[in-house]
């Protein structure tokens, strides 16, 4: 079986590491997989070295320079690389892959088969979303989505979160399947070079975009709190984002300056969560939440919000601790436990670890997508 993967993106993030960590697994199971990169002028720097890295793995990448507006010429370039390579397979990842595709099998090739992952959703409704209590939207986005859907053949999703929400948001009238992410992990030790990733004692880490929905204010707004009890606490926020302005101003009115350090992205932050204390990720929805399962294989405790995909990843009191939606207060109490009672803290981390063995490593995934992909007919 041979299956090209296509990812039109505008950063490296969850989907981006998603692909890194799966495509050279599958080939032990006579899966080979192709794949093609669509980017930007801005990030073709960015992507070119991801590419290389991609294609030393014995992936074969493709880097692709999208011109403005130019879905349906990206569309066409795809389509001729299917039939000069005869791969009838496509595998689509973002919501751009998947409308390029549409367009490719509307106008270049009906006869093309089409996966999709669904690795998210549009953010503004991801931040007011509850599994509960939802509303339909009726906007552009919905309906295009609806379009697209129309012209996949077939769907899966990275969490039980995101299967959930195109089923509730009525763009599917079935769930779709999932498998959740794995990744591989070097063996660290955490003294070694330990100085060159700890900045205080003790430091507290946060890693993702700063946006709205990963809810970076609500944890300034617990560190006071925690001050009080641990002065000397750091909180390390890794990561860019439109938001970061507004964060920082934050912290400064707060007079935080001293005990909250922006780092900016950083490509592998592992060391820096393997040297701190305790990892907090107050999101308001995660379609997966890759950061969950770097501090479960790391061996660093977890505090989050309890919302999706999060609660499917993390047991509470067992793999981390998690708290309601939005609560600053609750979320500085957590921490603040768990920093008085490092023996609590290092159980939690040794069962977060067993988690991640028996269910989040690279093999785990492979071995379950290997399988989904004989299962289907194609």
């Amino acid at each position: 079986m041979r299956i090209l993967h296509v990812i039109y993106t505008h950063g490296v993030g969850g989907a981006e590491k998603y692909l890194k960590h799966l495509l050279p697994g599958l080939k032990a199971y006579g899966i080979d997989c192709d794949l093609i990169v669509v980017c930007t002028k801005k990030t073709e720097s960015t992507f070119a070295a991801y590419c290389n890295e991609v294609n030393s793995q014995g992936i074969r990448t493709t880097l692709v320079v999208a011109e403005k507006y130019g879905i349906l010429t990206t569309a066409k370039k795809v389509n001729n690389y299917l039939k000069e390579e005869k791969i009838n397979i496509l595998h689509t990842h973002l919501f751009h892959a998947d409308l390029m595709a549409a367009f490719l099998k509307t106008f270049f090739n009906k006869n093309i088969r089409i996966i999709s992952t669904k690795h998210g959703y549009q953010e503004k409704v991801l931040q007011q979303y509850d599994p509960v209590n939802y509303k339909k939207p009726n906007d552009l986005y919905y309906h295009i989505t609806k379009y697209i859907l129309r012209k996949i053949d077939i769907n899966i999703a990275v969490s039980k979160a995101m299967a959930d929400l195109y089923f509730n948001l009525g763009i599917s009238n079935t769930h779709f399947p999932y498998i959740h992410h794995g990744i591989t992990f070097p063996e660290f030790d955490k003294p070694a070079h330990g100085e060159n990733f700890r900045n205080a004692n003790p430091q507290l880490i946060t890693v993702g975009r700063i946006e709205i929905i990963k809810g970076h204010h609500f944890l300034i707004d617990a560190m006071p709190a925690i001050l009080e009890v641990f002065p000397q606490t750091k909180l390390l926020v890794l990561g860019d984002g439109t938001e970061k302005a507004n964060c920082e101003k934050r912290v400064k009115e707060a007079n935080l300056e001293k005990n909250v350090e922006f780092m900016g992205f950083v490509e592998q932050p592992y060391q820096y969560i393997n040297n701190s204390d305790i990892v907090i990720q107050p999101s308001f929805f995660e379609s997966f939440g890759l950061v969950f399962i770097e501090g479960l294989a790391l061996k660093t405790p977890i505090v989050a919000f309890d919302v999706p995909a999060g609660n499917e990843i993390l047991e509470n009191n067992k793999t981390a601790l998690l708290v309601n939606k939005g609560d600053s207060k609750a979320l500085a109490e957590k921490i603040i436990y768990l920093l008085q009672n490092p023996d609590v803290a290092k159980q939690i981390a040794e069962n977060a670890y067993e988690k991640y063995k028996s269910e989040f490593t690279t093999e785990a995934m492979v071995k379950k997508m290997a399988a989904w992909y004989k299962s289907l007919s194609l």
